[in-house]
């Protein structure tokens, strides 16, 4: 699987970068009678259901004509939706003003802080709580970052 999901990252990326998109994730798994291979892409403004499905008809074709999963095989592409934690920091810039609960890694201990992203600058983010407290946490250092929502 980690073989396929390396070809297929090889696949995506200049069909992605002719769209000013980029690539979040890949998953390769086994599902009733074939393999699920799901992509999840963004852009810096966010991206379309068309975009999504001209990225996804032109990766297919790509699979297909490189044969690249043998068998029957689905492929999903979509932007990661609003559960699935942040990844990467450029992920973070369209969000801004947006909540957050962040777990992170300070020296040996692992904490948790829920706040309004209100900055970046290079690699730190700076979150402000409901309390008015000021937390800036290194993006290096954040082990899960997942948007809270309102409801």
């Amino acid at each position: 699987m980690a073989e396929i999901r390396e070809k297929v990252r090889g696949l995506v990326a200049p069909i992605l970068d002719s769209r000013n998109a980029f690539l979040i994730d890949i998953s390769v798994r086994i599902e009733h009678g074939g393999k699920l291979l799901q992509v999840f892409v963004d852009t810096d403004q966010g991206i379309t259901i068309e975009q999504c499905a001209e990225i996804s008809r032109e990766l297919a074709l790509q699979v297909n004509r490189e044969n690249l999963i043998q068998g029957s095989y689905r492929l999903e592409l979509s932007s990661p939706g609003i559960d699935t934690p942040l990844r990467l920091l450029r992920q973070y810039q369209k969000n801004i003003g947006r909540c957050f609960k962040v777990v992170f890694q300070q020296l040996d201990t692992r904490k948790t802080f829920v706040g309004t992203l209100e900055s970046i600058v290079g690699n730190a983010l700076t979150f402000r709580s409901n309390a008015g407290e000021v937390f800036t946490v290194e993006f290096s250092h954040i082990i899960e970052s997942k948007e809270e929502l309102p409801w």
